[in-house]
């Protein structure tokens, strides 16, 4: 996917003045210089979706120590939201690279690469974040991103590698989904027990959450229509729901915007 080029704009989004704003905005005021201060208020910017303040806000705190990798993180973090992905991967490869061994970092790295369609690169970020797995949530969380992107590189072996460490007795944490769709495609779930295929009984984050999951399974499988026609349906939720920066709603339209 090509980045656009984009041009600056004098038009401001009315900021909300939530407490943990003007907190942060009172703590970058007395200490304009202070990185951390810049990154506080970046953080209770995108509480509240303002993602290219919070954006601007990672840019001063990098302006103000240009060798600390958190910055770079969350300012790539804000990229993603903002739906410019090329940004994001090169934030998150200087962030790599001042830190080479911090999992969050190496995980949206693979994503970043993903969305961009560039499968090498995502695969060898995820690996890196594959060896620095630990715990079982984070295991399936890379686990899930990790073997499709070596699905779509036909680097069948490998995935099947990595699908044989799930099984159906782990703890996701927060990773419901990831481990939902990890059993499908193990084979030790169908994809309607994920997703009912009645639209009446699915609620727009049910159907973010699983549907491009569902639809990569799909694709696997040599069911492209049923996989892009999911696929649009995962789009126009999160735009009716505004979720456009959910990863499952990015991935959905980078797959749109090639099926051709």
């Amino acid at each position: 996917m090509n980045q656009a080029y984009e041009s600056a704009s004098f038009v401001r989004c009315v900021v909300p003045e939530t407490a943990d704003i003007q907190a942060a905005s009172a703590a970058v005021a007395a200490n304009p210089e202070s990185g951390d201060a810049w990154m506080k208020k970046g953080h209770a910017l995108a509480k509240v979706s303002m993602m290219r303040e919070a954006e601007e806000c990672y840019a001063m705190a990098i302006s103000c120590d240009p060798f600390n990798w958190e910055y770079y993180r969350h300012r790539a973090h804000r990229f993603l939201s903002c739906w410019r992905f090329e940004d994001a991967a090169a934030d998150f490869v200087i962030a790599s690279r001042l830190n080479p061994n911090d999992w969050n970092v190496f995980y949206h790295l693979g994503l970043s690469y993903f969305l961009l369609r560039d499968y090498a690169k995502a695969a060898k970020a995820y690996a890196r974040c594959y060896e620095l797995t630990d715990a079982e949530p984070e295991l399936i969380a890379v686990t899930d991103w990790y073997y499709m992107t070596l699905k779509r590189l036909g680097n069948d072996e490998e995935a099947a590698k990595i699908l044989a460490r799930i099984t159906d007795h782990m703890n996701p944490g927060e990773n419901t989904a990831y481990y939902a769709r990890l059993l499908m495609y193990k084979g030790l779930k169908k994809p309607e027990e994920l997703l009912s295929t009645d639209p009446e009984e699915v609620t727009a984050l049910e159907l973010i959450t699983m549907g491009f999951g569902i639809a990569n399974y799909f694709l696997q499988n040599g069911q492209p229509d049923k996989a892009y026609d999911l696929m649009e349906r995962v789009v126009k939720a999160g735009d009716e729901n505004d979720c456009y920066f959910a990863f499952a709603y990015l991935a959905s339209k980078a797959d749109l915007a090639h099926k051709g």
